[in-house]
């Protein structure tokens, strides 16, 4: 393995943690969702699709991985103030996570 490889690997190794940190932020979101079923119920399939995220080497593939991590400190933001209901803008929140997850598999 060369130079590039090592390099490529690291950056991989980075894209992982990153999708992990994701997984576990989906996790604090749904105990901030208690009490909105259909929220909670979005955010468990949201984590499974993010904890199953393959990582790559590719910056523009992990600038969405660094994306989907600003919209779910958006969507901590959300819940929190808005005491677990199911608003408008958690809604919106969601949508753009999702538009970003399938954004991400489509450059793959």
């Amino acid at each position: 393995m060369g130079l590039f490889g090592k390099k490529a690997s690291v950056k991989a190794g980075e894209d992982r943690e990153l999708i992990k940190q994701n997984a576990a932020a989906v996790d604090a979101l749904i105990v901030l969702s208690e009490g909105n079923t259909s929220m909670t119920e979005q955010l468990t399939d949201m984590r499974e699709q993010i904890k199953y995220l393959v990582p790559v080497e590719d910056g523009k593939v992990s600038d969405f991985d660094k994306k989907i991590k600003n919209l779910l400190g958006d969507m901590r933001i959300a819940l929190v103030k808005g005491d677990g209901e199911d608003t408008k803008k958690t809604e919106r929140i969601m949508q753009q996570i999702k538009l970003a997850v399938a954004d991400r598999n489509a450059k793959l």
